[in-house]
């Protein structure tokens, strides 16, 4: 079976002395090196490292890869206190001894931030008006927790402080109504025979969100889904599980959607919680991005190559690893400027 060498940049807080130029770690199924980070890499990379393992195809070995790199990681996490994250891939690589000619896949990073120029002074006139308004004063944490999940990497975060954000204005919006549990199977009003009553008591916070949803408009069955995934990421699910149980109805879903509803059904419950006069609300300005969901854009090319050295014993100075690039163009195809989003002229 062919042997592959994955290369990873590694954000972390501990480096290796410089007396230890490399530490090696022989796993059963894999061999995994560390060393400090050359110069090429980005300032919160602190080391590299490679994982050998075996794989019958370059897709397999990229899969692999990816896990057992990441799940290493988390075990030394874990025997550390410290954190360990794979920042992004550079390179993966047929390792098998003997070869002139290997296949290989070299990585290409958009390491920029998206920006676009489109902030404005109506944006700033709508954070005043906001602002002078009393209902704004209970909103503060709910909007602290929308604000971060605007800002969040990750995408089990983002769903997570964005459910936050809509758990706090159910709260602080909820009436007094009392409310009846439902049965499992049927959600018909759950009896008691000793009562001989239905039961009822002021919402829990679970009914209290099932209230908000429904006077935003969102269906049973999105509200269903929606309770799913929250649940599966509390209880420490992946995103592939949260996702595989979702595609068992909706074969085409990704967690991305459900970001990017639960963002729009945050927003309208704000909205709705600061009781803007309608006088008012038509000369606010408020942005409406496509999607809130965090992007990292990483591509790849595969290539057969040649490298340095002897064929027998591979080493990974040896290596030839191609810069690969992207440009960025607008929606004509323009070549753009990344820092500012403006066409270039040049």
């Amino acid at each position: 079976m062919p042997i592959w060498i994955a290369d990873f940049w590694i954000e972390s807080t501990l480096v290796l002395s410089t007396s230890q130029p490399e530490l090696r770690l022989k796993l059963p199924d894999c061999e995994i090196s560390f060393q400090n980070a050359r110069q090429s890499a980005l300032p919160s990379e602190a080391l590299s490292a490679q994982i050998v393992l075996h794989a019958n195809s370059i897709a397999d070995a990229e899969e692999l890869a990816n896990r057992r790199i990441r799940e290493v990681l988390d075990v030394l996490s874990f025997t550390t206190s410290s954190p360990f994250k794979v920042s992004r891939p550079r390179f993966l690589m047929d390792w098998t001894p003997g070869l002139t000619i290997r296949q290989q896949y070299a990585y290409g990073h958009d390491n920029l931030a998206d920006r676009w120029p489109d902030l404005a002074s109506e944006h700033l006139q709508t954070v005043a008006d906001l602002e002078s308004l009393n209902s704004i004063r209970e909103l503060k944490t709910p909007l602290r927790w929308y604000g971060a999940g605007t800002r969040a990497s990750i995408a089990e975060d983002q769903f997570q402080y964005f459910w936050l954000a809509l758990e706090l204005i159910a709260e602080i919006t909820k009436t007094s109504d009392r409310v009846t549990d439902k049965c499992q199977r049927c959600r018909g009003d759950l009896f008691c025979p000793a009562c001989n009553a239905i039961s009822e008591h002021r919402p829990f916070p679970k009914q209290a969100i099932e209230a908000l949803f429904t006077k935003l408009n969102v269906s049973k069955e999105k509200q269903r889904d929606l309770f799913k995934i929250r649940n599966g990421i509390v209880h420490g699910r992946t995103r592939s599980e949260v996702e595989a149980e979702i595609r068992a109805d909706q074969p085409e879903f990704e967690i991305s959607d459900a970001i990017d509803f639960i963002w729009q059904t945050a927003f309208m419950a704000i909205l709705n919680a600061l009781k803007i006069p309608q006088s008012r609300i038509d000369h606010l300005a408020f942005g409406a991005p496509d999607s809130i969901v965090t992007r990292t854009l990483t591509f790849k090319a595969l290539m057969h190559i040649g490298m340095k050295g002897d064929p027998n014993e591979p080493r990974l100075e040896d290596v030839v690893v191609p810069e690969v690039t992207a440009i960025r163009v607008n929606e004509r195809g323009e070549p753009i400027d990344p820092l500012t989003g403006e066409r270039k002229t040049d």
